[in-house]
């Protein structure tokens, strides 16, 4: 018996095609007709089908559109979703309108049907912003590589930034900001004239870490750091656990948070000192008159042509290192 095209097409093969960047198209049902084009570069899924009644209505949907084409004569419906960030809803979603209509319905009905479906996954999935999946990557990769020299209870204890602290790690010298970025400088938003503020008496280094995403090749997920630091925990994994549910991770959702990475560069820092273009409320107190009247302050420091520095241990090893070890 031949295969059926539709379960061929798994999850991990659709992980692959987006990964390797380059468009491809596959025939997803034969009865009816159903063709599914998948361009990476767009981050779009595209399904194709001969028109068969009418076109499903879908004012007020952002993300999913559909129009008509005409291919050798024959009229086609094309579904397009934009998948940047929902790739297994937007996939998962084709799937139901292509198994809607083997069972007999027609597209719009199958369309409709699908819709509402996704509709309430969503709703009942709130995953982590994009910005803020980046940020937790950089500080995840710092906390895998502390686990490998120092001890579980004291790099857990370290790792202060998901208990609204005013800076990401406080270790037993200095205190680190970790900022994370895919473009090509080290430029980083700054949140709050507290973020870039020393504490008395402690040193204050910024952490850049440039990321890009990983294509074909392998890189880290937010999901397989997740995984590597909680199979490393014993008597701290509770504690690791509850600082990721209050930055909104759940477990339930780990299939959210598959693209991989590749460090763009190697991290480096910058101390935090008197030269450094931090806002903080002192300068503003000394340049802008009714502070008390400012009540939010974010903005972006590129420091891609400052001098980094060496913070010596425990940090040094993942600066020369960029976390590339287990």
């Amino acid at each position: 018996m031949t295969e059926d095209p539709l379960r061929q097409l798994t999850p991990s093969a659709v992980d692959e095609y987006f990964d390797a960047g380059v468009p491809t198209s596959h025939t997803v049902s034969r009865e009816p007709r159903c063709e599914l084009y998948i361009d990476p570069r767009a981050g779009t899924f595209e399904l194709c089908t001969p028109v068969d009644g009418a076109a499903p209505d879908l004012r007020g949907m952002q993300r999913v559109t559909v129009d008509t084409f005409f291919d050798d004569g024959e009229e086609w419906f094309r579904l397009r979703v934009e998948a940047h960030d929902i790739r297994y809803e937007a996939y998962g979603l084709l799937v139901s309108v292509v198994e809607a209509m083997r069972s007999g319905a027609r597209f719009a009905a199958a369309t409709a049907g699908a819709l509402a479906n996704l509709r309430a996954i969503l709703s009942a999935r709130r995953r982590i912003s994009p910005e803020q999946q980046l940020g937790l990557i950089g500080e995840l990769s710092v906390v895998r590589d502390l686990l490998g020299a120092h001890p579980e209870t004291d790099v857990v204890d370290w790792w202060i930034g998901p208990l609204a602290e005013q800076h990401d790690f406080a270790l037993p010298d200095l205190d680190l900001e970790v900022k994370t970025t895919t473009s090509e400088r080290r430029a980083h938003v700054i949140h709050g004239t507290g973020q870039l503020r020393p504490n008395p008496g402690r040193a204050l280094w910024l952490v850049s870490i440039q990321l890009t995403r990983a294509g074909g090749a392998d890189g880290i997920s937010l999901a397989d750091l997740v995984a590597s630091i909680r199979d490393r925990l014993g008597a701290r994994r509770e504690r690791f656990l509850e600082h990721l549910v209050g930055l909104g991770w759940r477990d339930s959702d780990v299939d959210l948070y598959r693209d991989r990475y590749l460090f763009r560069s190697a991290p480096r820092a910058y101390h935090v000192d008197d030269d450094f273009p931090a806002i903080t409320d002192e300068r503003l107190a000394a340049s802008v008159p009714h502070t008390d009247q400012v009540t939010d302050v974010a903005y972006r420091v590129d420091v891609s042509d400052r001098v980094h520095g060496t913070t010596g241990s425990p940090i040094d090893q993942f600066l020369q290192t960029g976390g590339d070890h287990d």
